[in-house]
């Protein structure tokens, strides 16, 4: 299999993602894993990110591996934490969805204010005539990004100012809170289940040694099965990563309540 992954490698970044993934019509439809009772298939871990011809030669059996790992890894983990969720009832509130956005938007605000105050003293740094070029290459490139975000939140303003618009506006609002509200609420359930570390990641905590042991429970009772052996370890390959963990202390204090429900003084006297 990998020999022919590296033949195919030579050719255009078309067919090639055409062969892998597809692998012709009963290729495509190989069973690699069933979730929760879907069967996963080699068509449904085509991730339609073809790069162009130019890098085809960058692909290689590996590349189009880890691919296809990554997706799949994607549709168990997302199966498994969104029956964890409907198995405990887990999902957001009214009262929580409008906390979250009423937060979105105080963030909002003060960001603007904060940006609008940066503009005044980078504007009069750069007529200064003593400022040396690589100063006035940065402060130019801020007050440029400054001016843009100016430029977008102008556009949003006037978008809004549509009432038919302001409804899609709200509604995408309420789309992004619940989808942030209820993640926060499974991993607080999870931590609280299981216990364990967490890590810092983007969008919050993570309880990483809770998600393992989940995955681990559902593994076991065949909730999930790996068929192709080339995608065994899919699963759990994040676990691999190296990651910074919090202290028991932030872990408390980050699922007592949302986060976005708590003042400024308090998440920075907890070390947010």
């Amino acid at each position: 299999m990998h020999s022919y992954l590296r033949c195919l490698s030579m050719v255009s970044a078309f067919v090639l993602a055409m062969s892998v993934a597809h692998a012709g019509d009963q290729g495509s439809q190989t069973v690699v894993a069933v979730v929760l009772g879907r069967s996963i298939t080699l068509r449904d871990l085509d991730t339609g990110n073809v790069p162009n011809e130019a890098k085809a030669s960058a692909i290689d059996d590996e590349t189009i591996k880890r691919m296809h790992q990554e997706k799949l890894r994607g549709l168990v983990w997302t199966a498994v934490l969104e029956d964890y969720a409907k198995q405990r009832r887990i999902e957001p509130t009214p009262a929580e969805i409008d906390s979250s956005i009423r937060n979105s938007r105080r963030l909002g605000e003060e960001l603007r204010v904060k940006r609008d105050k940066e503009r005044t003293p980078l504007t009069q740094e750069l007529i200064s005539p003593g400022l040396s070029d690589a100063r006035r290459k940065q402060a130019q490139q801020h007050l440029d990004n400054l001016n843009l975000i100016q430029e977008h939140d102008a556009r949003e303003a006037q978008e809004r100012a549509d009432p038919a618009r302001e409804k899609d506006w709200q509604e995408a609002e309420q789309g992004v809170a619940k989808y942030s509200v209820k993640s926060w609420k499974i991993n607080q359930a999870l931590h609280r289940e299981f216990g364990g570390r967490l890590i810092f990641q983007q969008a919050g905590m993570e309880p990483i040694d809770a998600y393992r042991k989940l995955l681990e429970q559902y593994e076991d009772r065949k909730a999930f099965v790996i068929r192709d052996p080339l995608f065994k370890d899919a699963v759990y390959s994040y676990f691999q990563h190296n990651f910074y963990y919090a202290d028991e202390t932030k872990a408390q204090f980050y699922f007592e309540k949302p986060w976005w429900e708590r003042t400024a003084s308090e998440m920075k006297a907890a070390g947010f």
